[in-house]
């Protein structure tokens, strides 16, 4: 037979068991929410642009109430910015981490920028966003989250390049801070270009015509 003591242990036991679950669910659910209000601000955007994600449609489109928005971010504006941010480092980080890895940081160069090119590819219809994304990252004073997103993935290409011209693979000419500005640049044109053309060449097709002119780096001029 328990003793009262006991029972009320573990009733206790079960008590915090409860609403250990209950935080678990609850975090659960406010994750859910916050990752339907960010891809729906996105594909809204991509789709209809920047004007058309009113907080109507993005909670809609997130099958959430109108509160959601206040509740999750404080405001429109706030989870347009973070929406945005997310979907430049969802592209960006694996190219990112090519980088990072062990092996010829050449190989690794390339193999990144593929990368990088690889997901707009895979991902046309979203790219709209990505641009929108580096738009407003200028616009404000401080570029928010989407600014040092770039300025990662500019300083780790840098850091690889500056690796290639003290081991002498490519030239002592190359500037690592400015070519790694210009494979971004080119990517970010390569993107572009392939949203307002879509009947001209691939994604795929520029890319390799943008490694083989950073291959070219390897000789001297």
């Amino acid at each position: 037979m328990k003793s009262q003591r006991g029972s009320v242990s573990s009733a206790n036991d079960e008590s915090v068991e409860e609403t250990t679950s209950g935080q678990r669910r609850a975090a659960s659910d406010d994750h859910d929410a916050r990752a339907a209000l960010i891809d729906a601000t996105v594909r809204i955007i991509a789709g209809q642009g920047l004007g058309a994600a009113t907080s109507r449609r993005i909670t809609e489109a997130a099958e959430l109430n109108l509160a959601a928005i206040t509740y999750h971010f404080g405001s429109k504006g706030a989870l347009v910015q973070e929406a945005l941010s997310a979907e430049l480092e969802r592209l960006v980080d694996p190219a990112l981490a090519l980088l990072e890895t062990d092996g010829d940081p050449g190989a690794n160069l390339l193999a990144a920028v593929q990368q990088l090119l690889g997901s707009f590819a895979a991902e046309r219809d979203r790219a709209p966003a990505y641009l929108t994304a580096l738009v407003e990252s200028a616009r404000s004073d401080d570029g928010g989250m989407a600014r040092s997103v770039m300025r990662r993935l500019r300083e780790r290409l840098a850091i690889v390049v500056r690796g290639q011209v003290d081991a002498q693979v490519v030239p002592a000419w190359v500037d690592p801070d400015a070519m790694a500005a210009l494979i971004i640049s080119a990517a970010n044109g390569i993107v572009l270009q392939s949203a307002v053309d879509p009947d001209g060449p691939t994604v795929e097709q520029t890319a390799a015509q943008l490694a083989l002119l950073f291959l070219t780096a390897r000789s001297e001029p």
